[in-house]
């Protein structure tokens, strides 16, 4: 059993195709086939339903798989901990961050770090909430910012920021009349939201489910400019971070009448190694929220 073939059916089983795998690791399809097949000789058993649309899993699939992942995540710990002997002359953090807080809140933090070592490059990943927690648990993040809400038994974390959704509108919108927005009022608009995996998106569901209103959703989008423009001009509104409007944004903010906040939290898988450089961003931003100098 060969670590390229264990890579060789994980891809194709979470593509649910040989040729949508051979894409994704730009290997000729005849190869990746060979290589399970030869898997399943070994195994002296069927791992995939082969179909003309794609493959699923057998139970036996279903079954090796978890400890295919399991055998591969091993694999990148060890290659990690030797890497770590090199110490923190080069390496890479990345990190899985929403739009928000890496726009308003991990800039200073970022720019301590890089100070603190030169060396070193940030990879910063734009993704959802919801979307970077499936991404530390199945290994391919070290490191993630994930609200509360979504944080898992699987994951450690530390606490960064809680802040509080208002409501976003033009200066001349109907709400901005209004000193607190109910849940309904704000549901009989057309609204802008970031895409799925964020968690605009469980704030609305969990308020469309109270008041029983199907949201409009009019635009959604990943560009913050783009939103605040779509706001500013009117087009729509949106629940955003209050710190994520400025001054300039020409853009009123007006709080739920029912507060809602946002708790976010820098999280990790709890039985990974992390890379020495992403080890050392995690302690620095550990350090530095402990000590109240990047807490809002």
């Amino acid at each position: 059993m060969e670590l390229r073939q264990l890579r060789h059916f994980v891809a194709v089983s979470e593509e649910g195709s040989i040729s949508a795998a051979s894409r994704r690791m730009n290997l000729a399809q005849p190869a990746i086939s060979a290589s399970i097949k030869k898997l399943e000789m070994e195994l002296e058993m069927p791992l995939l339903h082969r179909r003309d649309n794609g493959v699923s899993l057998t139970n036996a699939g279903s079954e090796f798989l978890q400890h295919a992942k399991q055998i591969l995540m091993l694999t990148n710990d060890a290659k990690l901990s030797m890497q770590a002997l090199e110490g923190l002359d080069k390496g890479q953090v990345e990190i899985g961050v929403p739009s928000m807080i890496g726009s308003y809140f991990f800039p200073p933090i970022i720019m301590g770090f890089k100070s603190e070592y030169p060396g070193l490059s940030l990879n910063i990943i734009d993704d959802g909430t919801q979307n970077i927690r499936e991404r530390l648990i199945n290994g391919d993040l070290e490191l993630g910012v994930v609200a509360d809400h979504y944080l898992r038994a699987e994951l450690d974390s530390v606490k960064l920021i809680k802040e509080e959704m208002v409501v976003c509108m033009a200066p001349d919108h109907p709400l901005a009349d209004k000193e607190l927005i109910e849940y309904k009022d704000f549901l009989a608009h057309e609204l802008v939201l970031f895409r799925k995996g964020y968690y605009h998106h469980s704030l609305i569901e969990r308020i469309s489910s109270e008041e029983q209103i199907t949201p409009n959703i009019a635009f959604s989008s990943n560009l913050l400019p783009l939103i605040k423009s779509l706001i500013r001009k009117g087009f729509a509104i949106s629940p955003m971070w209050k710190v994520a409007i400025q001054d300039d944004d020409e853009i009123v903010t007006r709080p739920f009448a029912d507060p809602f906040y946002i708790e976010l939290s820098l999280a990790w898988r709890r039985d990974s190694y992390l890379s020495r450089a992403n080890q050392a961003f995690r302690d620095y931003i550990v350090e530095h929220v402990r000590t109240g100098q990047y807490v809002n």
